[in-house]
This record gives C-alpha cells, structure tokens and sequence, in this order.
C-alpha cells in the first residue's frame, strides 16, 4: 500500500498561525502544526477535512498564502493554492486518474498505462509559498514529473508521488520532510527526520 497523505502550507510562521487556528475565528479544524521555515507553517487536519479545500479558508483566516496538498496511495499529488479565499492554481500530477475509463458509457479494461502530462505545472505559481531563491528550472522538472534523482525514477519519471511531493518543497527551500506526511502519521508518532515530539502542536 503507499501513502495517503493531505497538509496544508501556509506562508506565515508557526507561533501566528496555530493561536488563530484555536481562536473563537479559528476554522474548527482538528489536527497537528509544525515549522517548516522561518515563516512557513504545515497544518495537518484530521482525516475528516480535506487538506486541499481546507487551504481556502485558511487563506482567508491568516491572509497569507496557502497551499492544500493532498498524496493518494503514492500515485498522485494534487495541490491547490489559495491567496485571499480565492483558488488562484491547481495542480494535479495524473489527470485523470480518478476516471473510470469507458466506451459509449460502459467501462472497458485498461491495457498499457500511458501516463499524462500534468497540469498546472508552472513553477511560478508556487514561488509565493518559497524560502528563498527558487531554481524554477528544477521546481518545473519535478512538477513535469521529472525526477531531481534519476534513482527515484522508472522511465525518467517519478515512481511515487510523495518522493515528488518532497522534491517539490525542497525547492521551495523548506522542511520537506515536515511537508511529506500528514495527520495519520503523526498520531501514530511518525515524527519527521529530526523532529522532536515536543516541536508537534495539537490543534482544536
């Protein structure tokens, strides 16, 4: 089985972003927050919200950039990126993949599986969320789905989309071990490399 997993980041430190989240304005969301950069928050909701919807009222509430990821069974990055309550990108590594192929309506066995491009890869989208100097260079190939490490990849494409996922932030320049997991992880004591416990802030 691979990984399921669906955070939050938001462009504003750690110390502001979880005291608002407990506020009487706060979205009433369960889950876990940490550090990801000088200024740079993961919240982790509980499997019950949607990280990358819950990336618009986030936005709103801490007027700062928010980006909602979500990894389904390693196959598929889907991240969503909010300023001002509003979606302002979408980005989805397999499009299509959710779809029930079918002819004429009626569901047809898949043969070879051909991947397709994905969408929404530009680099400059996500450069508002970034610490730092981007290299949109290497941000676009790993958006492209091209791997930063040829090892991490089979046919000179990524094998799992959380290896993606964490290439993706790491060129944003933040804590891509702390943005490659999420709440079920967590609660279990999956702390990232080089985290401790008491880093770990419960929400709600």
């Amino acid at each position: 089985m691979g990984s399921f997993y669906g955070n939050v980041l938001v462009a504003r430190a750690c110390d502001e972003v979880v005291p608002l989240l407990g506020g009487p304005d706060g979205t009433g969301i369960r889950g876990f927050a940490l550090p990801v950069g000088p200024g740079h928050t993961a919240v982790y909701p509980d499997p019950e919200t949607d990280a990358p919807d819950l990336a618009g009222p986030l936005s709103r509430l801490l007027g700062a950039p928010a980006l909602g990821s979500y990894v389904f069974d390693s196959d598929v990055l889907i991240m969503h990126l909010y300023a001002d309550g509003e979606l302002r990108h979408a980005y989805d590594s397999c499009p299509g993949y959710f779809d029930e192929p079918a002819v004429d309506g009626n569901p047809v066995e898949v043969g070879v599986f051909e991947f397709p491009e994905p969408v929404g890869a530009d680099p400059d989208a996500f450069v508002p969320l970034a610490f730092g100097p981007v290299d949109r260079e290497a941000l676009e190939s790993v958006l492209r789905g091209t791997p930063l490490d040829p090892d991490d990849g089979q046919d000179g494409r990524y094998v799992f989309a959380n290896t993606q996922h964490y290439d993706a932030m790491l060129c944003l320049g933040l804590n891509a071990c702390r943005l490659s997991t999420g709440y079920h992880y967590l609660s279990l004591g999956g702390l990232p490399h080089e985290t401790k416990a008491e880093e770990l802030l419960a929400i709600g």
